[in-house]
């Protein structure tokens, strides 16, 4: 098995205009060289809307390479519109996401399928007052005519209109159980996720997407064959225990068992409270990791403070543990987007935030408004996302991401909690 992993920082430091190759147009290019040269190409990314990529992934398609793309409704890209190289009048994600769609229904060997799950989670609404979609994973499973494949996880979407931000890619080439996971996970989500071509037909509305529910159509899978790569889903459960869970408790296992060090690099990170008991949460282990092994060695990195955050309160008292209980250190910079973990020489990276809805699963009853009318159905919150756990992990990767940590660190400013 080979590991590789690239770590990038954009150069451009201005959001004014945005990059007309994404949020971080060095780290496509990285996988770009690595998806080179495949006959099959699986791909789940929570917004698609990037052309470079599509003019890649499309050469690639000409030549005979199948790719198949799954993503969100159209519904779930902002309408805002913004200044991006290249187009002389403003463009929206919804519209550049749009024009893209089409044009992968019309290539050949390229096919798009959407995932349509939404979620609503005490009162948790976007600001236009519909439900949340549930998938966040950025995930790439590429076959090769030599047999030796690739899955990858990656932080970012490459977003067209994204504003610049650090992310990172690791790649597990010729890896049976890593590949075993992405395996499983394509097939599943393919299978639950509607053509494109399809989609209009069956999902007219709003309402109708909203009604999609994954409640008694889980797959239980065991635990023992997913112990350092693993998927959430509101179709997945692992040993009858929500996938979400498994993973905020597997999270806590390399926390419990940490000897030196636990840095953690983040967009969000304030796992504080648990919505259930299946769990217990990552800022009460780190807690209880200080009261053990007070001399542990703390860096805690994320893009903002609290304070700009719309919901300030679980970011706030995370902060405030850190800064007067554990006398941690904790910085922020706004470039970063990463989503891992340094725990002594284990490391994660996942696609998802550290936050408390990111590992909540549960059956619930979820409610939706449409002017006088309201619509409820039963159904698994959850979250989709990857985690890849690589215990004694290879010096060459370690010492990547701890070098991306650093550069992200020195650049950044110290969170103060004032009291």
């Amino acid at each position: 098995m080979k590991i590789r992993a690239y770590c990038r920082i954009p150069q451009k430091k201005t959001n004014t205009i945005r990059s007309k190759e994404g949020s971080c147009p060095a780290l496509m290019y990285d996988l770009f060289n690595e998806l080179e040269g495949a006959n099959e190409i699986h791909i789940a990314a929570y917004l698609f809307n990037n052309p470079t990529y599509f003019d890649f992934l499309s050469s690639l398609a000409k030549k005979g390479c199948k790719v198949k793309i799954t993503s969100l409704p159209i519904l779930g890209y902002k309408d805002k519109p913004l200044k991006v190289e290249g187009y002389t009048d403003k463009v929206s994600a919804r519209q550049i996401a749009l024009e893209i769609y089409n044009k992968i229904n019309v290539t050949r060997n390229m096919q798009l399928k959407i995932f349509p799950h939404l979620y609503v989670w005490y009162g948790a609404l976007y600001a236009d007052g519909g439900a949340s979609y549930s998938f966040h994973v950025k995930a790439v499973y590429a076959k090769f005519p030599n047999g030796i494949n690739k899955s990858i996880f990656c932080s970012g979407n490459f977003m067209l209109t994204d504003p610049y931000h650090s992310d990172n890619i690791i790649v597990f080439e010729g890896s049976s159980s890593y590949e075993k996971t992405f395996q499983a996970f394509f097939k599943d989500l393919e299978k639950y996720s509607i053509s494109y071509k399809e989609f209009d037909k069956k999902f007219k509305g709003y309402k109708e997407q909203f009604l999609y529910s994954f409640y008694k159509k889980e797959i239980n899978l065991k635990k023992n064959g997913f112990s350092n790569c693993f998927f959430t889903a509101p179709f997945y459960l692992y040993d009858s225990l929500g996938s979400n869970h498994y993973a905020g408790n597997r999270i806590i296992e390399l926390i419990n068992n940490a000897k030196k060090r636990i840095w953690i690099c983040a967009q969000h990170f304030h796992d504080l409270i648990s919505f259930d008991t299946e769990r217990g949460t990552i800022i009460n282990a780190l807690y209880n990791k200080f009261l053990s092994k007070p001399k542990t060695e703390f860096r805690f990195l994320k893009q903002v403070p609290h304070s700009s955050l719309a919901d300030k309160r679980r970011a706030g008292m995370a902060e405030t543990l850190f800064q007067f209980v554990m006398k941690a250190e904790q910085r922020y910079n706004k470039l970063v987007h990463d989503k891992f973990m340094i725990i002594d020489d284990t490391l994660l990276v996942s696609t998802a935030n550290y936050t408390s809805t990111q590992f909540a699963f549960g059956k619930r009853k979820m409610d939706y408004k449409e002017g006088d009318k309201k619509y409820r159905k039963e159904d698994n919150f959850s979250e989709v996302n990857g985690f890849a756990i690589l215990p004694s992990c290879p010096k060459t990767v370690l010492k990547q991401y701890e070098n991306h940590f650093d550069l992200l660190w020195n650049c950044g400013q110290a969170i103060e909690i004032n009291l």
